[in-house]
């Protein structure tokens, strides 16, 4: 087996057409990170001034989300176990090497989000949008003015939206992050069964092993500081051997968010600047440990006035792509929609307007909604399947042939 330094392997794209030209780009970039196990070992860093190093980007606005002198360790390893161009790695070893190699052509460096004034005037919007989330809108907006005071990242501690369902979670934290002007990555946590390849990838020991998803939507964001929402956070059940809130300590605790390992490619990322917000119906349920480390903040459903200004939201976004054909109901309709949650409410506008296109009509009557909230409202009735009989009635059928019996074997008691 020859050094690695010697070691010619097959063609991995056109921009690196070998290892080595691949490891000379990664040491180019900057150092490892100080403090990692391989730091004498590492890739020297060039001298050009232009170069970014780990401790600066925090001063600067741009900062670095992984280091590339590890990424060139990992590859180094692996070119490692070739021989004269010929690979000895395993398929999942090999797998792992293409997504290293994907991973040195991204940029380490991500711009940080810093806070302006046009955000500010897009958060006086918002507030009259969502009223129900003014305690949010405010927390961001005086970050947003640090911000701006000094010059700094605009930062956020984990947010944990605590409210009902329907009452618009999940469309707030969308919207709020078109406000900052970052992507959004969500990821629903009633669905997910798998916390570790969401957060920290799988172990390369593990089949279908892969990276993780929230780091490689980092590595895939415009922007140091993404939107990760975590909804519905307290149905977070994935397998029987996971505890998927440890492992959510990688993301709300501060220092390791600092320096997030992903188990599948062995590299340090740096996930601090990203604004996390989970949502939640039942705080109970969460551990105390990931209640101490978010900031909750519990949205009532708007009532009276407001619900009525979230409906007249609700009902032009629905009937704005079915204009001129559908007319904009009157404030007395609105009234009579505006009950329920924001969820229900779009739901018994949709309902309503194919009642009133049944008949001709293109604008909403008392009628429709009335009708509409009703067919929302229903459950069906549930009947055995076939010939499957629950086993109460069974239970209940043998009871009364049981009597049936010993009604007619037993004679009737004379009067004394």
């Amino acid at each position: 087996m020859t050094k690695p330094d010697e070691y010619q392997p097959a063609e991995a794209g056109e921009d690196y057409a070998d290892a080595r030209t691949l490891l000379d780009k990664l040491a180019n970039q900057r150092p490892t990170m100080p403090g990692s196990a391989d730091a004498d070992d590492r890739v020297e860093p060039s001298h050009d001034e232009s170069c970014i190093t780990f401790d600066t980007a925090w001063r600067s606005n741009s900062t670095l989300i992984f280091d590339p002198g590890e990424v060139g360790q990992q590859i180094r390893l692996l070119a490692a176990w070739d021989d004269e161009g010929s690979s000895h790695l395993s398929s999942e070893e090999t797998t792992r090497l293409e997504k290293l190699r994907w991973l040195a052509e991204q940029s380490a460096s991500k711009p940080a989000l810093l806070g302006t004034a046009p955000m500010r005037e897009q958060l006086n919007l918002l507030r009259l949008r969502c009223p129900g989330f003014i305690a949010v809108t405010d927390l961001v907006d005086r970050a947003i003015a640090l911000s701006i005071m000094t010059s700094a990242p605009l930062c956020l501690p984990p947010l944990l939206l605590l409210g009902p369902p329907g009452v618009g979670k999940t469309h707030y934290s969308k919207a709020l992050a078109a406000v900052l002007g970052v992507p959004v990555h969500a990821w629903s946590c009633a669905t997910n069964s798998d916390a570790m390849q969401l957060i920290t990838g799988h172990p390369t020991s593990w089949r279908g092993a892969r990276m993780g998803l929230l780091t490689e939507a980092l590595v895939a964001s415009s922007s140091a500081s993404p939107v990760f929402l975590l909804d519905e956070i307290d149905k977070f059940v994935t397998h029987r051997d996971e505890q998927p809130y440890n492992i959510l300590l990688n993301v709300l605790e501060a220092e390791n968010a600092e320096a997030l390992l992903d188990e599948y490619l062995r590299v340090r990322f740096d996930v601090s600047q990203a604004f996390v917000i989970a949502t939640a119906n039942d705080l109970s349920i969460l551990p105390e440990f990931i209640r101490d480390r978010l900031l909750v903040i519990e949205i009532v459903p708007p009532k009276g006035d407001e619900l009525i200004a979230v409906t007249r939201q609700i009902v032009a976004k629905i009937i704005e792509p079915l204009a001129p054909a559908v007319a904009m109901p009157g404030d007395a309709i609105l009234a009579r929609l505006a009950r329920g949650n924001p969820r229900g409410i779009a739901r018994i506008v949709r309902l309503a307007l194919g009642f009133a296109a049944a008949e001709g009509r293109e604008t909403l009557s008392f009628a429709d909604v009335d009708t509409a909230r009703i067919l929302a409202a229903s459950e069906p009735t549930r009947v055995p399947m076939g010939f499957v009989t629950p086993m109460r009635q069974v239970e209940a059928n043998c009871a009364r042939e049981r009597e049936h019996r010993n009604g007619r074997s037993r004679p009737k008691e004379r009067a004394s």
